[in-house]
């Protein structure tokens, strides 16, 4: 083997063994409970994710997902989560969880007996009520069409308008009441807790408004914060993706260097990194699609050295792309835009 192909098989050899180490280090893990039982640990059931080899929760109800080619931030995508006798109670959670090394997954699980019979409970409760409460509203009607104060038409049309409105009730019963059904008593915040009394109580519509409100906060908050430790998780890898960035340049696969670049160009808050990925874009992307993301990182400029970092960039980047017509008037727009960034810093800095 002669010394060129050496230099080769040692740049090659470390590019892949930098590449195993950043994969190496993305695990999942977590634990499966079961639903209102004081988080009682369920053992055997069967997890499959893809990317992931299929594993089993523990006799303690944890179990550890490998991941082999994803990185924490990518999105946990779920094949099947099987137990027999169960049912996933808390899948929106799961569904809309991001691969973290720093958080544990909870898989939530119910007996499917003990759902069928509170879903039916629940059912009956609020059919019940819509039943006394359209009888009543009916008895009142039909009083009124015999002292002459609602015509035939308007009794009749105002019987239909309720038919409709008690069909459309059970339409949203049913679904009401497998979502109550569902919920896990053990992780309750204070205005699930009030749903419940409410529904325990026997006032279905309360409960149904309640946890519909609730319900959009609390989705949005968690969708938020398991992100957010997920982003955590991928800046301390980004100083081995920037190294493995390089080593795929050196060892010139242009494929590998995209992906690569475009997690630095997400994943980055240093306007350096981020100008890294973009002058690599130049190279093997639309110029006008570029020229968009150099646009958006003026905008995160905070001082003068970073707007003429942005701007010393983009100099470099025209001198090896030749820029005519709408493309080259979008050039210097950008150009016009990043001397009002250093206006308003200059300003800024002056306050």
């Amino acid at each position: 083997m002669g010394n060129h192909q050496k230099e080769i098989f040692l740049v090659l050899s470390i590019f892949l063994t930098g590449f195993q180490c950043v994969w190496a280090q993305t695990t999942q893990k977590g634990i499966v409970v079961e639903m209102s039982s004081n988080n009682k640990p369920v053992a055997g059931a069967e997890i499959k994710v893809a990317g992931a080899s299929p594993t089993d929760s523990d006799q303690e109800g944890r179990f550890i997902l490998n991941f082999t080619a994803s990185l924490p931030g990518d999105p946990l995508m779920i094949n099947d989560i099987y137990k027999k006798g169960f049912k996933i109670v808390n899948y929106e959670k799961v569904a809309n969880w991001n691969i973290s090394s720093a958080s544990e997954l909870k898989i939530v699980l119910g007996r499917t007996e003990v759902i069928n019979a509170l879903r039916k409970k629940y059912y009956d409760i609020g059919e019940s009520n819509s039943e006394k409460e359209y009888r009543k509203t009916l008895a009142e009607l039909e009083e009124l069409k015999k002292q002459n104060a609602l015509s035939a038409v308007e009794y009749d049309q105002k019987v239909d308008s309720m038919s409709k409105s008690m069909m459309e009730w059970q339409k949203r019963l049913e679904i009401y009441a497998l979502k109550f059904a569902c919920i896990n008593r053990d992780e309750l915040d204070a205005m699930e807790k009030q749903a419940m009394e409410l529904l325990d109580h026997g006032d279905v519509h309360g409960a149904i408004r309640l946890y519909e409100e609730m319900k959009l906060d609390s989705a949005m908050t968690l969708k938020i914060a398991v992100r957010q430790e997920a982003k955590e998780d991928m800046k301390l890898l980004l100083p081995s993706l920037v190294n493995n960035f390089q080593l795929l340049k050196q060892a010139d696969d242009k494929v590998a260097c995209d992906s690569v670049a475009h997690l630095i160009y997400e994943m980055a808050t240093d306007i350096k990194l981020k100008l890294m990925s973009v002058e690599w874009f130049f190279q093997r992307n639309d110029p006008s699609e570029v020229l968009d993301q150099y646009s958006l990182i003026v905008k995160e400029t905070q001082s003068m050295q970073e707007i003429e970092l942005v701007e010393n960039s983009l100099q470099q980047s025209l001198k090896e792309v030749k820029l005519k017509g709408e493309l080259k008037k979008k050039a210097q727009l950008v150009f016009e835009r990043i001397e009002d960034r250093k206006k308003w810093i200059s300003i800024k800095e002056k306050i």
